[in-house]
């Protein structure tokens, strides 16, 4: 009789323990998951930077005097070098990198506002 209510006690006692910590997991995902998240986008952004400065040194080596073209053609490096790895981005978003990569790759050409 007394070894039904123990074998009872250690099954609550084991479901409490499940409940607790399924809930303390839940709690530390929705805590971690943002972090995790910037994080993966702050090493996204730095890779695309990096690709942004190689479409640059690209696009400068191939059209040298090209203009605007240039920067279509290093927009369109970009783009593909992107989706070869897999990575989403507005075109927006590219073309701001590609003129950041731009501005760093010629310091001395920067127009002042």
């Amino acid at each position: 009789m007394i070894e039904h209510y123990i074998t009872t006690i250690a099954l609550s006692v084991i479901a409490l323990v499940t409940i607790g910590a399924l809930t303390l997991g839940t709690a530390v995902y929705r805590k971690l998951k943002p972090v995790y998240e910037a994080r993966f986008s702050i090493e996204q952004r730095n890779r695309i930077g990096q690709l942004a400065g190689d479409a640059c040194a690209w696009a400068e080596r191939n059209y040298a005097k090209a203009g605007a073209e240039k920067f279509h053609e290093a927009v369109k490096y970009l783009t593909v070098k992107l989706d070869q790895i897999g990575v989403s981005i507005k075109p927006e978003e590219v073309e701001a990198a590609v003129q950041k990569a731009w501005e760093e790759f010629n310091p001395n050409k920067i127009k002042s506002a």
